[in-house]
């Protein structure tokens, strides 16, 4: 592999995490500023504000189904590169009208609208990713993905908050405004940037591999229905979908529910700066978990990035428990400076333990999938979440449209999903190591076939 090509590979990568941040620092928005959609976009309700996010992963689920599979097909007449840049336009320029909306139903409509291109984002972005980089650094690069969803979501919470609060009635347009203008600068960096992944290059089979690499293996029904047996990804899948129920929700709805339990006139900015600094433990965690799992598969312990995963989820997921449900004590100063303590350190290893699966989950798919069906594992991945994140928040959404009191309730039973949902890595840990043989025996085939051409 050329020092060149090393180099591109390296920013084309850096230049796709950087529209992932973006994507989620403009999502980041609008948690925050609940309250002021309330106030200040006309006919905006607390019911509204569930519709926004189930319709915008409806529509995320479509787009994601459709580039999963077709996006594949499509690249055979235009590149991943083209229509990774047409996708990603979509959402920077929906959440810049966004900040001009004049009533709510403006509003869902350009929410509804980008998600077009933030649904295209998971199956386009980290199948390139997969052929960027070989098995053994998968899951860090999958990990630092994550990372900078937790970080643009946070500083998207942070920014947006801060006009929010302090920028009057049009400091949420403002950071749409902001959000707009700094991802379309991050779009234009990945034009002049980014390099057109090559199919195969990267897998162990093909090292030093030095004919060409004409793939042309087409996505056919039975490539599918082997991906769909694939027990690996079945068992991650109902996982991520119960993960969808809670985090898709959580989301949109944390720091609004955690400010009910905070009294005082600054309840939202103690509120948002516990949860800032708790979610901040994902950064490090996704990394770490990553690392680790690429750690056990080059010493050969395939099941390492499997225990890893579910450990960490069962660890992180009853802290979090604690975390959103035990009461915050404001009588005196003594007991709230023990509550930001408190909460700041469950909260940090929660987040830190159950982000050690988020790497590891996408370098299986890439490990279990043949090339031409890792845009569809990775879109499934996408499609459990939306789906989860669905049911979730009209769960949460209609049931405190008729009962503020039953928010608590709502919000321990999407975490005790989640937790339930962690037990199907149970799944992998017995299937993982056979179906990754069987997919690396298939392209070892097909190398030979390709040396005897």
């Amino acid at each position: 592999m050329s020092e060149s090509y090393q180099e591109n590979r390296e920013k084309t990568f850096h230049s796709i995490s950087l529209l992932y941040f973006m994507m989620f620092f403009c999502g980041g928005i609008l948690p925050v500023n609940i309250d002021n959609l309330l106030t200040y976009l006309p006919k905006t309700t607390k019911f509204g504000i569930g519709i926004v996010s189930a319709s915008a992963l409806i529509i995320g689920i479509i787009s994601i189904l459709i580039f999963g599979y077709y996006g594949d097909k499509i690249s055979e007449k235009f590149s991943r590169k083209r229509i990774f840049i047409y996708t990603n336009f979509v959402w920077v320029f929906t959440y810049g009208l966004a900040s001009l909306s004049f009533n709510y139903f403006y509003y869902l409509l350009f929410i509804i609208v980008g998600a077009i291109g933030t649904g295209a984002f998971l199956p386009l972005g980290y199948s390139m990713i997969g052929d960027l980089y070989s098995p053994n650094d998968r899951g860090k690069k999958y990990g630092m993905m994550s990372f900078n969803l937790t970080l643009g979501a946070g500083m998207g919470i942070i920014f947006g908050g801060l006009l929010g609060n302090y920028a009057g009635p049009l400091g949420w347009r403002i950071a749409y405004g902001v959000g707009f203008i700094l991802g379309l600068f991050t779009l234009i960096f990945y034009i002049l940037s980014a390099i057109e992944p090559e199919r195969l290059r990267s897998e162990p089979e093909f090292e030093n591999f030095k004919g060409e690499i004409n793939y042309n293996y087409k996505i056919t029904y039975n490539n599918l229905k082997k991906l769909f047996r694939t027990r690996s990804v079945g068992g991650i899948l109902i996982s991520v979908l119960c993960a969808g129920v809670a985090n898709a929700t959580l989301a949109i709805w944390a720091i609004f529910y955690l400010t009910t339990k905070v009294d005082g006139t600054d309840a939202e900015l103690i509120v948002t700066t516990i949860y800032i600094l708790a979610g901040s433990g994902a950064l490090p965690g996704a990394i770490i978990g990553g690392r680790l799992g690429d750690k056990y598969f080059k010493s050969g312990k395939l099941k390492g990035r499997v225990v890893v995963s579910l450990i960490g989820l069962i660890v992180g997921i009853s802290l979090l428990i604690a975390f959103y449900l035990i009461p915050f004590f404001t009588e005196s100063t003594l007991q709230i400076v023990f509550s930001w303590i408190f909460f700041v350190i469950i909260g940090y290893l929660g987040f830190f333990f159950v982000a050690f699966s988020s790497g590891n989950q996408f370098a299986i798919y890439s490990e279990v999938s043949l090339p031409e069906v890792r845009s569809t594992a990775n879109a499934m991945n996408g499609l459990m979440m939306n789906l989860g994140g669905i049911i979730g928040n009209l769960l949460i959404s209609s049931m405190i449209e008729r009962n503020m009191s039953l928010l608590p309730f709502a919000i321990f039973v999407v975490l005790i999903i989640w937790l339930s949902g962690s037990l199907f890595w149970i799944i992998p840990y017995y299937y993982y190591p056979k179906e990754l043989k069987e997919c690396r025996d298939t392209l070892l085939k097909r190398r030979l076939d390709l040396e005897n051409k």
